[in-house]
């Protein structure tokens, strides 16, 4: 929901309804109204949308992860009753009914103090499927910290398989929970976050990466809740099969024998059996741990004529992206635009054109990590998106038009200044500039 206007119109309506249930009788037309008026709303935007998602971060009332000021004058009854119930998101999914977002008014305007679980089982008894309230527990994780558990988890994971142990699902399922709630609550921070790309870790961070951004994807593709936890935890464990392959051979700087390439084979079938052995994972899991090395025309490997799961290309699509924007032995990073530019070649051969499509749409015309240089020679990072305009995101500036270092980074929204525009995208290692370190230290700073 990108327009303005219609965005004011929800929230209002929203706030109306919330509002007359303390003046008026169930069922009162002054309640009825607004309630329908947002079903309306919501349904429309759902329509182009996978989700339509508001609420409060950092004391701020975000929409989509834009910030509205004056969210408390403009919408009080909706904030204050958010604040009560302690619920930091409300997200519409596709498939929402009517009658769904009045139970959830009722919800959200009732005098009892239903929070966290207790708001689950709640909409669980109300028969809402299609409405999600996040609760924000007490001392809620940040992104950085739920970026690095992550990261722990699928070292500790990683770890058990190589003392020859089945690891327990509940740690993978449990951050990977946490994994979709942060996209969900600010996508652009946890893409921001994929820039980390620490050689020496290097497995570790890209199964974590691959997982943020197979979650982002799938949210793009409006993938119901089972489906999009199947694809996060299929990312996290995509390479798992990796700690059957001789150490020597995954770390080898140089290239690799055929005997040796061989070896690298065989991990998306040791990654799939381990997985299959793990306790409580959706079969999906398995299908696309095994797929994510077969390409959309078949060719890759293990070599195949089935017909593939329809989500393994989301695993191939988020591994290639992350691989292409990291350091290798054999390859300098691409940024994020380049790396786009390479996989758009291979269109219908490697990718599916259509999920393809999404990801690019997702990731916008400059993806948030890409360094820039503006019309008044400043350097930046596009650190949010304008989903308005994808040639004028967030950009956050480093550098200043003389090259000079800047120590207060001001953030420039090209959306509200025409008079500057990017002139094109810089290399991060010509200015020196660890984009991982930066988007690390900005999530921080949020905290």
């Amino acid at each position: 929901m990108n327009d303005i206007d219609t965005r004011d119109l929800l929230l209002k309506n929203l706030n109306g309804a919330l509002k007359s249930k303390k003046l008026y009788p169930p069922g009162h037309p002054a309640v009825a109204a607004p309630a329908k008026k947002s079903f309306e709303l919501v349904s429309n935007a759902l329509k182009t949308s996978a989700n339509v998602m508001f609420g409060i971060m950092n004391g701020a009332f975000v929409f989509e992860g834009d910030a509205i000021p004056d969210g408390e004058k403009l919408y009080p009854d909706l904030m204050s009753h958010l604040t009560e119930k302690n619920i930091d998101a409300v997200i519409f999914e596709k498939g929402v009914t009517e009658k769904e977002l009045i139970n959830v008014v009722d919800i959200l305007s009732g005098t009892a103090a239903v929070k966290g679980e207790e708001i689950k089982k709640e909409l669980d008894a109300k028969g809402v499927t299609h409405i999600t309230l996040k609760s924000m527990p007490i001392g809620k994780k940040n992104a950085l910290e739920v970026y690095n558990g992550a990261l722990e988890t699928v070292k500790n994971t990683m770890s058990e398989v190589r003392l020859g142990k089945i690891p327990k699902s509940g740690p993978v399922k449990e951050v990977i929970s946490e994994l979709t709630d942060a996209v969900f609550t600010d996508q652009n921070a946890m893409l921001g976050l994929t820039m980390i790309k620490n050689y020496d870790n290097y497995l570790f961070n890209h199964s974590v990466n691959v997982s943020v951004l197979a979650i982002s994807l799938g949210r793009a593709l409006g993938l119901e809740k089972e489906e999009l936890d199947a694809v996060g935890v299929g990312g996290l464990l995509h390479d798992i099969g990796k700690t059957g392959v001789a150490e020597n051979i995954i770390r080898k700087p140089g290239g690799l024998s055929s005997e040796e390439w061989d070896k690298i084979k065989e991990h998306p079938q040791l990654g799939s059996n381990i997985t299959k052995r793990m306790e409580g994972l959706h079969e999906i899991v398995g299908h696309v741990v095994y797929e994510h090395h077969i390409r959309y025309d078949h060719s890759g490997y293990p070599q195949t004529t089935e017909k593939l799961h329809p989500l393994s290309q989301i695993i191939t699509i988020c591994d290639a992206y992350d691989a292409l924007t990291t350091v290798r032995v054999y390859q300098q990073p691409h940024n994020p635009v380049e790396a786009i530019k390479v996989m758009v070649n291979f269109s219908g051969r490697h990718f599916s054109p259509d999920i393809l499509k999404a990801f690019v749409n997702m990731l916008g015309l400059y993806p948030v990590g890409t360094m820039v240089r503006l019309s008044t020679n400043a350097i930046g990072v596009v650190i949010r998106l304008n989903p308005e305009n994808g040639e004028r995101p967030v950009v956050k500036l480093i550098y200043g038009p003389d090259g000079a270092s800047l120590h207060d980074s001001p953030e420039v929204d090209l959306s509200a200044n025409a008079d500057k525009h990017i002139v094109s995208t810089v290399n991060p290692v010509v200015t020196n500039t660890d984009i991982g370190a930066f988007f690390e230290k900005e999530s921080a700073a949020a905290a």
